[in-house]
């Protein structure tokens, strides 16, 4: 019995070690770490790259808590992340630094972030995916007809009586895609600015607690809340096509456990239209569909998952 006893103490032991093992080498290289968002279309994408990776590699996916784009560019540079879903206009202003007026005339935005992204902080974008989803002004559909407004411009003359509202990120100093130097490029005053959670700021217009909102011109919630989504008449905001946002390094980090993790990521390259991605966003917040089933859907349609 005592010999009995003792054999299963031991195999349990055995057990754990095991169990450590596989844990240190989930730690040394076999993971990859995968930011979610803070908005629907980040996260539907983010599933989509983790059941892509965990289909077609050896890596494990890890997910790790959203934050705001400073943040996210700061732990990818120092590791604590591998992979996130942004686009070229957010690497230029918000991550970089630079203005769009900085981008040499006749250079592809896209193509010089890029390029400056490596230069600056050994940070890159891989292959758009196919959609743009750029910052615009969204009224009440309304509104906005019994006023005449299609553009920001339009809107100009009204802006002393509204008050505008968008979420905390808008009117932060760092970056030039911001609250304060928009009003400067349009010379427009508000009756007030209100910082809102993002998740709030579609209830907040719907409730008539603002009359304004900085919107994602593929967020499904637009549709929603019947918004009019102005014309950028004066060019104000830079073009947001979507990519993975990674480390230059990312894929010789990788080239053991995943050799072919580049093209996994490129599956993805032209696959998703501002049509397709403003259904899924859609289905995500307004019909409350899971990020990862909306995701899954996605894939198997375009015969990228079984």
């Amino acid at each position: 019995m005592k010999k009995k006893i003792i054999a299963t103490i031991a195999a349990a032991f055995m057990s754990m070690g095991i169990l450590a093992g596989c844990g240190s080498s989930s730690a040394e290289g076999e993971s990859i770490t995968i930011l979610r968002g803070q908005f629907a279309e980040i996260d539907i994408i983010a599933e989509m790259a983790a059941m892509l990776i965990e289909e077609n590699t050896d890596l494990t996916v890890e997910f790790h808590d959203s934050m705001n784009t400073v943040a996210a560019g700061n732990a990818m540079v120092a590791e604590e992340i591998d992979l996130y879903v942004s686009y070229d206009g957010t690497l230029l202003t918000t991550i970089l630094g630079y203005d769009p007026s900085d981008v040499p005339e006749g250079e592809d935005l896209y193509d010089w972030t890029i390029e400056k992204g490596k230069e600056d902080k050994g940070l890159m974008l891989s292959s758009k995916f196919g959609f743009e989803n750029t910052y615009a002004l969204g009224v009440k559909s309304d509104y906005a007809e019994e006023n005449g407004i299609e553009t920001i411009s339009d809107l100009k003359p009204f802006t002393k009586d509204l008050v505008f509202g968008a979420e905390h990120e808008f009117f932060d100093e760092e970056g030039t895609m911001r609250f304060n130097p928009f009003n400067e490029h349009y010379g427009i005053e508000w009756k007030d600015g209100v910082s809102l959670d993002i998740g709030l700021k579609y209830a907040a217009i719907d409730n008539e607690n603002i009359d304004v909102t900085m919107v994602y011109s593929t967020d499904g919630l637009n549709q929603k809340s019947d918004l009019k989504i102005l014309e950028d008449d004066l060019k104000f905001f830079p073009q947001y096509y979507a990519a993975f946002f990674h480390r230059d390094s990312l894929f010789e980090e990788y080239e053991e456990t995943a050799p072919n993790l580049k093209e996994v990521l490129l599956m993805l390259e032209g696959q998703i239209s501002n049509e397709e991605m403003i259904e899924m966003n859609y289905q995500v917040d307004a019909e409350g569909a899971e990020p990862k089933d909306v995701a899954r859907t996605f894939l198997e349609s375009k015969g990228l998952m079984d």
